[in-house]
């Protein structure tokens, strides 16, 4: 199975952020990769996932890579080239992380911002790295 991991996942587990009524996000993300490592879940990251993270945390690219595969999570990583078209409805750019995981076949999005992908419910799940763990 592949899923799509949305960018504020992997983010709040390295600025280990805490979201509303202290909702440790940093720790559920950790959880959540454990979880995703046991299962041999391939997670699937595009080269959009790479610059954010890269903006945000300063991690580039290999250092990420480097992190999944120290877990033995399988990955695929989708090119510049290879991104899905935008998704009507939603803002850029969750428009085309949503484009790029439906093109590419995955069963849901990861992401703790649900909201945001709303509008696309009716093509793929869209679930909390919690709620992926109970599904």
């Amino acid at each position: 199975m592949r899923i799509y991991l949305d960018t504020n996942v992997f983010i709040s587990l390295f600025k280990e952020e805490i979201g509303k009524n202290l909702r440790a996000f940093y720790l559920e993300s950790e959880e959540f990769f454990s979880y995703v490592a046991s299962t041999k879940t391939t997670l699937v990251l595009s080269e959009l996932f790479f610059q954010e993270t890269n903006k945000i945390c300063l991690f580039n690219k290999e250092r990420i890579i480097k992190y999944f595969k120290q877990l033995e999570i399988p990955l695929i990583i989708i090119e510049k080239e290879q991104l899905g078209l935008p998704v009507k409805g939603i803002h850029y750019p969750d428009s085309i992380h949503a484009g790029t995981a439906i093109k590419h076949n995955c069963k849901a999005i990861i992401t703790f911002n649900k909201k945001d992908f709303e509008s696309i419910q009716n093509k793929i799940q869209i679930l909390s790295p919690e709620e992926f763990q109970i599904n």
